[in-house]
């Protein structure tokens, strides 16, 4: 079945002049002095569907011979995807209500040619053993991204400046298109424009301006200013948790990464839920024979309660501005010699450490002082919003706290943290 797409695949390749063959070795070698050809690959997409890929990381792990990616640095072949961040602060930033589009690239690498001194880079070999020459950006090699990136750019600003739109996002492929409500701008005048310049849609995915468009997996509105799962990715999600779930089932190290890869994608509209992954990224850390199952361990399965109970109630979120954070010279401090002491303004507090066996906890040999200073410096976090509630301080409001501790410094960035007392704090914080 997977055979039979491919050679479905290649012949419209074929048939389109994006691939020419196949040929022989011989009829290859006439043409050119030196070539290389790899083999034939896929990968399955989001729809079911198969791709196939030209494999120019072949051969893997041989130092004697090269391969082609081997010789080009991903770092001159830069992105400037548009990712969660970029879009929701816009929205944030957004004082009225606000129409949404798509248009996504029709075969989008397969849109962009390459440079002729390219082609004997580019050779790949069908079932049949013969030989075709790919003239097109190939899924495969280092530099796709950032090659079909650079005209995809490029007709991006020609857009934005032929059109009435406020903005455009793309990630790879795909351009979430925005605009004022009494913009004249239709994205039928779009594709026209597009199709002018040599660039084709994808009519399935292409849509005109709604209330609601789904962009890098949400669905974003721009009336209500909220982001949200599409419900059958919530259901989905809901399903893949409980399998996790089950009493006395094991399970396999693919299906524990691909979980863990799919709530990461989630967090971005659940920022809280960070420190709950944490169980789930320490089994993966902790499996050591990797062709075995194993059952979940008891952090994991009380990290996807929480999940599934919070996805089970979930509420699109709002995209509010967030407010500068206010100054109240909020500083925590901390020492194994004596505990914590927390000023706010002219109010302070200090509290002396009782104990220290509940700090050692799962503490590693040679790192004792390190990560007690930095267990005490979260306890202090903790202690300091205590504080400020009990002054009164409004629900919603960001407050600025000075730390000495760097560790401390990068947890509050990232809502989570890898030293299991430190996340366990940072879940009674959030």
């Amino acid at each position: 079945m997977a055979k039979e797409k491919i050679e479905k695949s290649i012949r419209k390749e074929l048939d389109s002049g994006r691939m020419f063959g196949p040929f022989t070795y011989e009829q290859v070698t006439k043409q050119f002095e030196f070539f290389r050809t790899n083999p034939l690959g896929a990968v399955v997409n989001g729809d079911g569907s198969l791709r196939p890929i030209n494999d120019l990381s072949f051969p893997h792990g041989r130092s004697d011979i090269p391969s082609v990616n081997s010789f080009v640095d991903a770092a001159d072949f830069q992105t400037t995807w548009d990712d969660f961040d970029i879009v929701s602060k816009f929205f944030k930033e957004q004082k009225g209500p606000v129409l949404l589009a798509l248009f996504d690239w029709e075969k989008a690498y397969r849109q962009i040619p390459t440079a002729p001194h390219q082609w004997p880079y580019l050779m790949v070999r069908d079932f049949d053993d013969k030989i075709l020459l790919d003239t097109r950006i190939t899924f495969g090699g280092v530099a796709g991204c950032g090659s079909f990136g650079r005209p995809a750019d490029a007709w991006k600003k020609i857009m934005m400046s032929e059109f009435n739109v406020l903005k455009i996002f793309r990630w790879v492929d795909d351009n979430l298109f925005i605009k004022r409500n009494d913009s004249p701008t239709l994205m039928a005048d779009v594709v026209k424009r597009s199709d002018e310049l040599g660039v084709k849609t994808n009519k399935e995915k292409y849509s005109p301006f709604l209330e609601e468009q789904k962009f890098i997996g949400f669905i974003w509105n721009g009336t209500n200013k909220t982001v949200r799962l599409p419900d059958e990715k919530l259901a989905k999600r809901i399903r893949q948790v409980q399998y996790f779930l089950e009493i006395g089932a094991e399970f396999s190290y693919n299906e524990v990464e691909v979980i863990a890869g799919r709530l990461n994608h989630v967090s971005y509209i659940l920022p809280q839920l960070r420190c709950y992954l944490c169980g789930v990224y320490r089994w993966l850390k902790d499996w050591v024979h990797r062709n075995k199952q194993r059952p979940i361990p008891k952090d994991a399965e009380e990290d996807l309660h929480v999940w599934l109970t919070t996805l089970k109630n979930f509420q699109p979120t709002r995209l509010i501005a967030r407010q500068d954070p206010t100054e109240v010279g909020w500083v925590g401090d901390a020492s194994t010699g004596y505990g914590i002491g927390v000023l706010i303004g002219r109010r302070w507090a200090q509290f002396r450490l009782r104990s220290m066996e509940e700090l050692d906890r799962d503490m590693e040999e040679g790192e004792e002082e390190e990560k007690r200073i930095s267990r005490l410096e979260t306890v202090a976090v903790r202690l300091g919003l205590l504080m400020l509630l009990k002054l009164g301080a409004r629900k919603g409001k960001t407050f600025i706290v000075w730390t000495d501790n760097t560790t401390t410094e990068s947890v509050v960035l990232k809502r989570k943290s890898k030293d299991r007392f430190v996340n366990h704090e940072w879940k009674k914080i959030q």
